[in-house]
């Protein structure tokens, strides 16, 4: 069976449980048994009908179950991970990806290499002698760096391709996070193969082992263990309620020091990494051109949205106050730092991408390894070998600096090997100028504390990720964190943890700059549950409404904002613009005749009214609105097409012939001005000339079909300057036939 049926049949199965159709859902279990060849899970799922048939009989008979929630939750629990197990050996028999060829390969030697590792951690964390094992490997010496690597290596891979753990493997990593002998480093990496393998595979207890780490509260692993905790609710949001283990952890963690402004960091942080650009274009590649779809034709004939695209149409208001205004002090200044860091991302991803194909980037786990000056790695590109420069300093600065990315540190060093050591000599000194400037900034950083100080660590762990997301040979074959479709608001774990309504504000503010719309639709639409008197709460539903293309609700809140503040500018011209998406031509001329009483001179809004009137069928004042216009902006060669348009209808057919070889004389391959002139010579009694310029046309269209459609639109209008329909089939058919006549 192929992946994707496979991922199909199990999130299938998955919603059904969730919807709780748990009947549908034991029978898609069954349909997966058999597809799998495990027929002995038939007992276990026959156990499981078995208790919910009994659950469901108990549910609707005079006596009363006190346990009937909790046994409920239990079967879905239970079904779920039978779902889960039954995808894994699915996928793993099908037998397609690097993943699982890697799996594949760990479970042929699981039992010496996992006895071997796990020793390794064991003496680590319980053994005096051997604490240094990872820590004290003598550098430069080739063979203790391997070793180190390849015991790395191991474990992250036992901890990331385990399905589920034993009680063993769990009580030996509750001693890994406790441990005061490992190195903070391997520990953290330790915590981002816990993360991996809980996205790849769901077990309760890696989430319990996350919030573990967390409560240690070690400097650079519990802030890589939140991020954790974080991106794996989001992906098993559903699930949250099905283990009372997992809420309790949660409402533990709310005593947890500044814990809402950590989560706010990192809801910032993830907006942030994620795809903004993508987010941006929904609207014009997706929303946009359904709308253009039930639009009439003569927007896309006349151009009429695109007359001033010099002209920024209405967009977010002016007098809207910016992202944490009203925020404390920390987050005010903590605003351009972090969008510098952020924005240094975008450069340095593009500047790296190509730095990721060293050897030390073929191990998964370096993707994730923290960067630390005594790191054997990069001892070889960076240590004075008494043959050349020593960047033994810089690095450390490196290493303590928040401008770069772990993954991009090492990038960075890696490179340096290939660098001819005087070219080496002037990058020291270019690069020590530069670190010493970043220096500064972090000090003012430090001055504001341990908040400003985890956020940088929030902010290089995310990018950390978004390299290994975007940029991994394998990246395929992962599920994407950055592109996982979600409500933040509505994650369980986030709802548990943040209250403050300033906070809860905060974040809106932030998705909604960042033009996350709908996200922060919904936190908007919370808020105002409990403030109906905030004019510009109104005022950022509507607009979020506008830009998800639910322009009926837009205006119902635009409406809204206008009861409370009547006669804004502002709200007036998004109240027309937003009528005249729904074609509703009448009520948006409207506001736009109010906009013009407003501000009588700006032109848009003339030329929208000029556009309805062409709707309303009311030429001869559309065409006075479009004479004002042009009159006001002569440059304008785009105002010439409607002023062409309602000529011609209004049977002005000189003046919408000069138009017309203007437009085409500037765009001379416009097949809808073409089309036009047609119409105007044939009006004016030629047409032999009206057939050449509608042969123009059609070649300009490069579509006969497309050519006809708009032609019949136009019937009416040719009928109503007196052309008969017979002569308008007939010229059709010509066209036809010297269109084919030319391609033979």
């Amino acid at each position: 069976m192929k992946t994707s049926e496979i991922n199909r049949k199990y999130d299938n199965a998955c919603k059904l449980i969730h919807r709780q159709r748990i009947a549908d859902a034991i029978v898609l279990i069954r349909q997966m048994i058999n597809d799998a060849g495990r027929e002995y899970l038939f007992g276990e799922l026959n156990a499981l009908q078995e208790n919910y048939e009994r659950l469901l009989k108990h549910s609707f008979s005079e006596t009363q179950d006190p346990e009937r929630d909790s046994v409920y939750r239990y079967l879905r629990r239970a079904i779920l991970e039978m779902a889960d197990h039954l995808r894994e050996e699915m996928l793993m028999e099908a037998g397609s990806g690097n993943v699982y060829w890697q799996k594949k390969e760990f479970l042929k030697h699981k039992g010496s290499e996992r006895l071997e590792a796990m020793q390794i951690l064991e003496k680590l964390t319980f053994d005096d002698a051997l604490s240094g094992l990872l820590k004290d490997v003598r550098v430069g010496d080739a063979d203790d760096t391997t070793r180190r690597e390849k015991i790395l290596g191991n474990i992250f891979h036992i901890i990331w391709l385990s399905d589920k753990y034993s009680e063993g493997e769990i009580r030996l990593l509750e001693a890994v996070c406790d441990s005061k002998k490992l190195p903070w480093h391997d520990k953290a990496l330790v915590v981002s193969a816990l993360s991996l393998s809980l996205l790849r595979y769901f077990d309760v207890n890696k989430f319990n082992l996350l919030f573990r780490f967390v409560e240690e509260q070690q400097t650079f692993v519990w802030e890589r263990a939140m991020i954790g905790l974080f991106v794996c609710f989001l992906k098993y949001n559903d699930r949250y309620g099905l283990y009372p283990v997992l809420e309790e952890k949660t409402i533990a963690l709310q005593s947890f020091p500044e814990i809402e402004q950590h989560i706010e960091a990192i809801l910032i942080q993830f907006t942030k990494s994620r795809e903004t650009e993508k987010v941006k274009k929904k609207w014009e590649e997706e929303i946009l051109p359904e709308i253009m779809k039930m639009r009439p034709r003569i927007e896309e004939k006349l151009d009429l949205d695109n007359i001033f695209t010099d002209l920024p149409e209405e967009e977010k208001n002016p007098d809207w106050e910016t992202v944490f205004e009203d925020a404390p002090d920390l987050l005010n200044k903590l605003q351009e730092l972090t969008e510098m860091q952020m924005d240094g991302m975008d450069v340095f991803i593009s500047a790296f991408s190509r730095l990721k194909h060293f050897p030390f980037f073929r191990e998964i786990s370096n993707w994730f390894l923290p960067f630390y000056a005594e790191n054997p790695v990069i001892q070889p590109a960076v240590k004075d070998q008494g043959k050349g420069i020593d960047l033994s300093p810089l690095v450390e600065k490196l290493e303590n600096t928040y401008f770069m990315c772990n993954s991009d540190k090492y990038s960075f060093c890696l490179n340096l090997e290939m660098v001819p050591e005087q070219q080496k000599s002037v990058m020291m000194n270019m690069l020590n100028a530069e670190m010493e400037q970043i220096s500064e900034l972090e000090k003012d950083q430090e001055l504001l504390g341990g908040l400003a100080r985890t956020r940088s660590v929030y902010t290089q762990y995310f990018q950390d990720l978004y390299r290994f997301y975007k940029l991994h040979p394998w990246r395929k074959e992962f599920d994407d964190v950055f592109d996982m479709d979600m409500d933040l608001h509505e994650t369980c774990f986030v709802n548990h943890l943040v209250s403050d309504r300033k906070t809860i504000r905060n974040i809106a503010e932030f998705l909604f700059d960042k033009h996350f719309y709908g996200d922060a639709l919904n936190i908007f639409l919370s808020i105002l549950e409990k403030d109906k008197s905030n004019i510009e709460l109104f005022e950022k539903i509507a607009f979020c409404y506008e830009k998800t293309g639910d322009f009926s609700s837009a205006c119902d809140y635009y409406q809204k904002a206008d009861l409370i503040e009547t006669g804004r500018l502002w709200i007036v011209k998004k109240l027309a613009w937003c009528y005249k998406y729904l074609n509703k031509w009448g009520k948006a001329i409207q506001y736009y005749r109010q906009a013009e009483k407003m501000d009588p001179e700006d032109m848009r809004t003339q030329a929208n009214i000029g556009q309805c009137l062409i709707h309303l069928e009311k030429y001869e004042e559309a065409l006075d609105y479009y004479f004002k216009v042009e009159v006001l902006a002569p440059e304008n060669h785009k105002i010439r097409r409607p002023l062409a348009w309602c000529s011609f209808l209004l049977g002005k057919f000189d003046t919408a012939c000069d138009y017309l070889e203007r437009l085409l004389a500037n765009e001379p391959g416009n097949h809808y001005d073409l089309m036009n002139l047609g119409h105007v010579f044939w009006c004016q009694g030629d047409p032999g000339k009206a057939f050449r310029q509608y042969t123009k046309s059609i070649v300009a269209w490069k579509s006969i079909k497309d050519f006809e459609t708009s032609y019949n639109d136009d019937r009416k209008h040719l009928a109503r300057h007196g052309i008969q329909d017979m002569d308008m089939d007939l010229m059709l058919d010509y066209l036809k036939l010297e269109v084919r006549g030319r391609k033979s």
